[in-house]
């Protein structure tokens, strides 16, 4: 059965193994919240917790907003992580969104995308009270595309149009929580 969890209801040490096949299987794709958790995989995870307290919070520098990252779990095996922004600010609107996701390596093309966004959004609308979110991917990430469709297909919502960012282009989609 999927769930979420934050990582503070987690033994951190749980993550480690889907952390390190990431890390050996890097990805064009891969986002920043997952190479911020392997940094800390390699020192300390104590502090791993102090910071994404931090990353909840109101008080961020300037350009960020406020996040919580979420850890998605098949039963008891690690399978990905999402981290779900607060509120968009300007640069958020053109590219990353609300939610940014990564699966782990041998976990990917079977379906946890999916029915890891909807669990998020379901937390986005209780937690958040949010009524929509915004997602994003790169143009070139098919799979990523093909499963941000298919939910805004059956939650409701609607295809954004794509923009050019730093030489890539990206697919924009609001989808109803």
């Amino acid at each position: 059965m999927l769930k979420l969890f934050l990582a503070e209801e987690i033994n951190l040490q749980k993550i480690k193994k889907g952390l390190q096949e990431i890390k050996d299987h890097p990805s064009p794709y891969d986002i920043y919240q997952v190479r911020k958790a392997i940094t800390f995989m390699e020192k300390d995870f104590k502090d791993y917790l102090i910071y994404l307290k931090e990353c909840c919070s109101d008080n961020q520098p300037e350009g960020r907003v406020p996040s919580t990252v979420l850890f998605l779990f098949n039963d008891d095996v690690f399978v990905g992580v999402y981290n779900v922004r607060h509120e968009l600010n300007e640069e958020l609107r053109k590219s990353g969104g609300h939610i940014a996701y990564e699966i782990v390596p041998s976990y990917r093309q079977k379906g946890y995308v999916k029915e890891g966004l909807k669990l998020i959004l379901k937390w986005c609308s209780e937690q958040l009270n949010l009524q929509e979110v915004l997602l994003s991917c790169i143009a070139e990430n098919k799979p990523s595309y093909r499963a941000m469709i298919s939910v805004m297909k059956e939650k409701g919502g609607y295809e954004d149009t794509p923009i050019k960012i730093d030489n890539h282009l990206e697919y924009r989609v609001w989808i109803k929580t």
